[in-house]
């Protein structure tokens, strides 16, 4: 997220297909003006036996939330409805088991595009992100992979997603590096806000900025709104359910994840070639 993935929607890049391929973006090398925050990743820090601790970003595998989008493009705005999904799969990246968290676009009801983000949580409850590979379809059809990359190879770096304890006011983030876009940062701009979408209201909210967006963050439930920040486009999303998917419902859309990744390393072999399978949770 995002490609429809965080890191590159951070950059401001953004590229897929129906009206996603039409987005006007800034330059995606821009940087912050001070040196953000950048932590380094260990292995040693991470413990995949553990619950989530991140209420802001909670890694639930069945955790689905959707949410409807827009986007101005001269005199019309073009829907489109996203859905996030934590499944059970997960792929081991730079020695750190991640979760793929499946970031899926439809255009008219019709699948657009379909992203992966690799995240994990280490034992203080950051959010860590790992990488990410979006696919591009047409008429239901693949038409491309859009982007990949993995902490680890060709340059790419991981970063802090979500900070354990965000907090306003504090510097400046790295969220990740990715080879040939730049560094992604983010910075907690507000706290316990009180944010209502057509699913329901939310105490405690936080907001981060992220480029030229600032996206809202509910506990329990993670992302609720996306507002734009200069962008002329004036992309909007807002959270329009939540749900925690049946055993049947996680397993089929935990299968597409394994497919995708699977996929990936014959689309984007330079990147996934060598890396390990993912796989569900037994």
């Amino acid at each position: 997220m995002q490609s429809r993935s965080v890191v590159l929607r951070t950059l401001g890049v953004c590229v897929g297909v129906a009206a996603l391929t039409l987005l006007a973006v800034p330059s995606a090398k821009v940087m912050a003006k001070s040196t953000p925050k950048k932590q380094a990743l260990d292995p040693a820090n991470f413990d995949t036996g553990a619950a989530s601790r991140n209420k802001y970003f909670p890694l639930v595998p069945g955790n689905q939330s959707i949410q409807q989008g827009a986007l101005n493009r001269g005199h019309r705005r073009l829907p489109h409805r996203r859905v996030l999904t934590v499944t059970d799969v997960t792929k081991e990246i730079a020695g750190v088991v991640t979760v793929l968290v499946l970031d899926q676009d439809f255009d008219g009801g019709e699948i657009a595009e379909q992203a992966l983000d690799y995240v994990a949580e280490d034992k203080m409850g950051n959010i860590w992100y790992l990488g990410s590979y979006t696919e591009a379809y047409e008429g239901g059809q693949f038409v491309n992979a859009n982007d990949a990359w993995l902490a680890g190879v060709k340059g790419g770096q991981a970063g802090i997603l979500m900070p354990a304890n965000p907090t306003a006011g504090t510097p400046k983030f790295v969220e990740a590096v990715v080879p040939g876009e730049g560094v992604a940062t983010a910075r907690v701009v507000k706290t316990g806000q009180k944010e209502c979408v057509p699913f329901r209201c939310y105490d405690n909210v936080i907001i981060l900025e992220e480029g030229s967006e600032r996206r809202f963050f509910a506990p329990e439930v993670g992302i609720i709104k996306t507002r734009p920040g200069s962008s002329n486009e004036q992309e909007t999303e807002e959270l329009v359910n939540f749900v925690r998917l049946s055993a049947a419902g996680l397993a089929e859309i935990s299968d597409e994840a394994n497919r995708l990744d699977d996929h990936a390393s014959t689309t984007s072999q330079r990147v996934f070639g060598k890396s390990a399978k993912a796989k569900r949770k037994t």
